[in-house]
């Protein structure tokens, strides 16, 4: 797996879909795609993020 800033992954617990972002200092978090504020959660290691991901998220098919 790789992470891409800017690919959207849906939360396979609530359906609500997210973009993967990558910081300035090569962290990484998810924004919520459909909130006004664009809520972002906490920042990890690429590593942990793939975890998260791999557990709890589907990605978004690009067509």
């Amino acid at each position: 797996m790789r992470l891409k800033d800017g690919n959207f992954y849906t939360d396979s617990r609530t359906n609500k879909v997210y973009r993967l972002n990558e910081d300035n200092k090569g962290s990484w978090y998810l924004s919520s795609h459909d909130d006004e504020d664009n809520n972002q959660m906490s920042r990890t290691s690429g590593r942990n993020m793939m975890k998260m991901l791999k557990s709890f998220y589907n990605k978004v098919n690009d067509s």
